[in-house]
């Protein structure tokens, strides 16, 4: 997240304290180095800095004795970077935004993200092409950004504004890199402040039982189970395959992920992490869920015939686990209404509860309750990283019981 612009107090030579205004990047700060002694003893006059980026997007800064001369200074250092010439013949400064963006889309991001990452950048994107795609990149400024983001926080949420930004950066850093521009405008523009919003609340281990147990006579209600007690992704849960799984054993293997897309709707793709990859042990309800969906999706199979939809990935043919009545692709909310269809059964509020419930109701219980260390919770559910796993539990306002007992037992004079 970025950080906030903050103010520093500085000293000018003549002895009075100056508050100094400062972004949060550094870009187009002006400051104050005060007097000081040098290591031979010698006194160093005060000046001032004014930072500005180079061609190449790296922080420089030019000094004067004077406010008012670093800052020329530094303006001198921005037209001659303007005035180079753009690397290569790809952009000109007739480019316009519309026409960055893109190019970014297609050229840059499309080799970096998933297809459904993509379709939220292009519609990120978009927003910014609707309102100044016709504007010349060269002459799109923090005051135009500014309103630009104004415009947006009347529509949409804090959040979603933040999000934008952030993919509109990344594509006015490849006009930066290509000497199209001197600095990326966007480090001039404040940020909105934003609270990401908890995707799904967690459930109780008792009420994550009951909606279990309600669970187990809906069409999808295996992967509900998969979800609150497995602590997989509904991706993951909804890109399972039979050939993943070892019902005897009580195994499975994540080796794919399904999500949604704008252009064909749901596709087969790879995992979110890698983290999530491997041989899972399933629990004895899940393993009991999954074979009766195995059974009634026989049902709906002889019933379509030769009607059945079939899927590929990687080249192989795969038999999906969870799927619509045709043999298509379940997707995502499909899955939150059998969740909430559940909670329902069991006397729950469904309020609130979604997809990703399930594995926050996995990992908070695995932590609070179950008194495991974060990173065995990461890698039971998957999680690349444990600082992932700890902003889960971050909000729950208490450590492990167990964990405050074993301190105790090992540390406690008294015990």
């Amino acid at each position: 997240m970025p950080r906030k612009p903050r103010a520093k107090r500085s000293t000018t030579a003549a002895g009075h304290v100056e508050v100094v205004s400062k972004n949060a990047n550094g870009d187009g700060s002006v400051y104050f180095e005060p007097v000081r002694m040098t290591n031979d003893g010698k006194v160093r006059a005060g000046y001032w800095r004014a930072s500005y980026r180079n061609a190449d997007g790296e922080r420089r800064t030019v000094s004067g004795p004077t406010r008012v001369q670093a800052e020329a200074r530094r303006e001198v250092k921005l037209a001659e970077i303007a005035a180079m010439p753009a690397v290569g013949s790809r952009f000109s400064r007739d480019t316009t935004v519309a026409e960055l963006t893109d190019w970014w889309l297609d050229s840059v991001a499309r080799h970096q993200v998933k297809t459904s990452t993509l379709d939220s950048y292009r519609k990120f994107a978009s927003y910014l092409a609707d309102d100044i795609g016709t504007h010349a990149v060269v002459d799109v400024g923090p005051e135009l950004l500014t309103q630009w983001q104004s415009k947006l926080l009347d529509k949409y949420a804090p959040y979603t504004v933040l999000n934008c930004r952030k993919v509109c950066r990344q594509a006015f850093m490849e006009a930066v890199k290509f000497r199209l521009i001197p600095s990326n405008p966007f480090d001039l523009v404040k940020a909105p402040r934003a609270k990401r919003v908890k995707a799904g609340r967690a459930l109780s281990p008792a009420d994550a039982k009951a909606l279990i147990t309600a669970s187990q006579d809906l069409r999808l209600g295996a992967a509900v189970t998969l979800l609150f007690c497995q602590g997989w992704r509904v991706s993951e849960v909804l890109g399972l395959a039979w050939e993943d799984l070892d019902l005897d054993a009580g195994t499975a293997q994540i080796r794919r992920g399904a999500s949604y897309t704008s252009s064909v709707g749901m596709v087969l793709g790879s995992t979110k992490t890698s983290g999530a990859e491997g041989i899972h042990y399933l629990a004895p309800v899940s393993v009991g869920h999954l074979r009766k969906r195995r059974l009634e999706q026989q049902t709906e199979r002889e019933a379509m015939g030769a009607d059945w939809q079939t899927h590929t990935y990687d080249g192989d043919l795969v038999s999906m686990v969870f799927t619509a009545v045709h043999g298509g692709l379940a997707n995502r909310q499909a899955v939150t209404k059998e969740i909430r269809r559940a909670a329902l059964i069991a006397g729950l509020d469904p309020e609130g509860l979604a997809s990703h419930s399930g594995r926050r109701t996995v990992v908070t219980a695995l932590y609070a309750d179950g008194g495991l260390d974060l990173a065995d919770v990461a890698r039971h559910v998957g999680h690349s990283d444990p600082s992932t796993t700890a902003e889960y539990v971050r909000s729950l306002g208490h450590r492990p019981s167990n964990t405050a007992a074993q301190a105790a037992r090992l540390l406690d004079p008294t015990i």
